[in-house]
């Protein structure tokens, strides 16, 4: 009988690929029971429901490559990180203890800001904390799972890990993750719970749409903000493994609009102007980095906006269209 998943997951961490460098830095799949009860039942509750929504994958995709049944899971390291990669018959994906952990504390952040509880008309109470904290940290983890999803089913599992090839990887399984995540949360089996969590399950459906994408959009650019707080060397954008966290962003409210205006949603798409996702941004970072804490996201965007980022920009463009294209 072949082994679980959950057994080949902790098997590929402990086994012969362990001897190289990039191997030694995960040790295995981390035992939740060895967590806080609370956590270690949340992260239980959201694996699951992770692990049956990838099951229930839409088959027969004609831009997909063939791929193993998945297997979603959490990995003891001491690096943040997400992985995608295959064994034992089957695709996983992966997400390291210290990248759930800076995810909890940017959705923590988020839950105590006065402005994001205002934005989203939520009451001051200890109820409306928890139920932000939940929302947010599930879409978070939906997203950088749908993310590496994407690398699986476009075939990049197996791809360099910098340059600017790499980058356009990464921007390709951003711009689908939105697709997944915004159709889960606003048409699927989020809504509902969704609508609760904030409060407007008795309002009308428009309003819950603004307030559900609204709060994609917190959660997303919390995620890309507090990955931003380390320097970034923009003189040497072409060799990261990853684009600008800013460019980053830009690419998921891209695509965040297409979804709403595919989605028969238009007026959804002309809610999120660029001044209502300025207004959110500004509130993420009072949230997540307060007012005095220093980071890059100003540089980034600054840099952008000059003849060499946009440049970069371009040639990024025109990669990430190419693979597109090839799909």
């Amino acid at each position: 009988m072949a082994p679980p998943p959950e057994v080949v997951f902790d098997r590929y961490f402990r086994g012969a690929q362990r001897r190289t460098e990039e191997r030694r830095l995960y040790w295995g799949k981390q035992d939740l029971s060895q967590l806080h009860p609370p956590l270690a039942a949340f992260l239980t509750e959201v694996q699951a429901a992770l692990n049956e929504a990838l099951e229930n994958e839409k088959k027969s995709v004609p831009e997909h490559v063939a791929h193993p049944p998945f297997h979603f899971d959490y990995i003891a390291s001491d690096i943040a990180n997400a992985l995608a990669f295959q064994s034992g018959d089957y695709s996983f994906i992966g997400v390291t203890m210290p990248l759930f952990s800076e995810l909890w504390d940017s959705c923590v952040a988020l839950s105590r800001s006065q402005g994001v509880k205002a934005l989203l008309e939520i009451a001051e109470t200890p109820e409306s904390e928890e139920a932000i904290l939940t929302i947010m940290c599930q879409t978070q983890l939906t997203f950088i799972v749908s993310h590496e999803y994407t690398h699986h089913v476009h075939g990049q599992v197996q791809v360099s890990n910098q340059g600017l090839e790499a980058q356009a990887y990464e921007m390709d399984a951003d711009g689908y993750a939105v697709y997944h995540v915004l159709a889960h949360l606003i048409e699927g089996p989020r809504r509902e719970q969704a609508v609760q969590l904030l409060g407007c399950e008795h309002s009308p459906t428009c309003i819950q749409d603004e307030k559900l994408l609204s709060s994609f959009v917190f959660a997303l650019g919390a995620l890309r903000l507090s990955r931003s707080l380390s320097p970034v060397d923009l003189s040497n954008v072409y060799s990261l493994s990853h684009p600008l966290p800013v460019v980053r962003m830009n690419c998921v409210m891209r695509h965040a609009i297409n979804w709403c205006k595919q989605n028969d949603r238009p007026d959804l798409a002309a809610y999120m102007t660029l001044n209502q996702f300025q207004v959110i941004m500004a509130t993420v970072e009072r949230a997540i980095v307060g007012t005095t804490t220093t980071h890059n996201w100003r540089e980034q965007a600054a840099f952008l906006k000059s003849q060499e980022g946009s440049t970069y920009l371009k040639k990024l463009d025109a990669l990430v269209k190419a693979h597109v294209a090839a799909l």
